[in-house]
């Protein structure tokens, strides 16, 4: 169980190191929606996507 202060500010608690927020792309529709807020969130591609999709995603 942790300790009560161990925690991050709540102000910067989901942030990278880079400033971003990160958020995992499934497909090309979410990376669609990121496109929108792109100086808030970094896409990262799901573990789980397949080749096709991931150069789908890339181009």
């Amino acid at each position: 169980m942790p300790n009560i202060g161990y925690g991050s500010d709540k102000k910067t608690r989901h942030y990278l190191p880079n400033g971003f927020k990160k958020f995992v792309v499934h497909n090309v529709g979410e990376l669609e929606l990121l496109m929108m807020h792109n100086r808030t969130y970094s896409a990262e591609i799901a573990h789980d996507v397949s080749t096709k999709k991931r150069k789908e995603i890339v181009e």
